[in-house]
């Protein structure tokens, strides 16, 4: 009985160490909801590379995004979690941890273009054609497994633009996130550019807002309110709009 137990536990430790680095894919692919998938895999769970895609929510097809690499510090386990280091595209893209408390975020810088995230708002508001990059960043970003989260991230947009709206430049944003355990919080602030947004809003449980408003050019923004529906209506003045935006 004790070879069997031994035997049983050197293979269980030998599939752990030799688990194959499709599983990220599988564990990608749940926490984005099936928005992102990991293509073109080699290596193993711990340490491997693959080519990262966003499955277009219209046709399904798949986007390229950036090349990922991930390399497991052993040295974790001591702290009671599995530690892996991102690479994108050759340079540094920061750490993600799991334990049994929940999972973390550290120094995360991802790139990517903003249609990517913009296309999947339910409605009109993600069919408009956006445009520009948004540069993803967070600093100890730590979530329980029920996805209780705190800490702080930042998103970019530079080059931000709207097909719907001439595809006309409209400004450099950014949307400042802030978790405190029960609720995660959302400030937009505008960083360069004529068109000005501002606005803040929360994501609690599967219910998120976001109300701010657009202040610009009247010619400019004039065709805002029939592109944008019922989100969108007339502030107190030409080129001022207000929006509230629910789901």
């Amino acid at each position: 009985m004790r070879r069997v137990l031994v035997f049983a536990l050197l293979l269980g430790l030998f599939l752990l160490v030799q688990a194959p680095a499709w599983q990220i894919d599988s564990l990608i692919s749940h926490f984005t909801g099936g928005a992102l998938r990991l293509t073109r895999i080699e290596g193993t769970l711990w340490n491997g590379r693959g080519q990262l895609v966003v499955i277009d929510p219209v046709n399904r097809r798949l986007q390229p995004w950036i090349a990922l690499e991930w390399k497991w510090l052993s040295g974790r386990l001591f702290n009671g979690e599995l530690l892996w280091r991102l690479s994108g595209d050759g340079k540094p893209a920061g750490d993600v941890a799991a334990g049994v408390g929940g999972w973390r975020a550290d120094g995360l810088a991802l790139l990517a273009p903003a249609r990517f995230a913009l296309e999947r708002i339910p409605g009109t508001f993600g069919h408009l054609g956006w445009r520009g990059d948004m540069q993803l960043e967070t600093s100890q970003w730590r979530c329980s497994w029920k996805m209780a989260c705190t800490g702080r991230g930042s998103l970019r947009w530079a080059g931000a633009a709207v097909d719907v709206l001439r595809a006309r430049p409209l400004g450099d944003y950014l949307l400042d996130v802030q978790g405190d355990g029960k609720k995660i919080a959302f400030d937009w602030s505008t960083l360069a550019g004529e068109t000005r947004i501002s606005a803040q809003g929360e994501l609690e449980g599967r219910s998120w807002s976001l109300k701010g408003e657009v202040q610009g050019d009247p010619a400019f923004l004039q065709r805002l309110p029939s592109v944008a529906g019922q989100w969108v209506r007339q502030g107190r003045d030409r080129g001022h709009y207000l929006f509230d935006l629910r789901g």
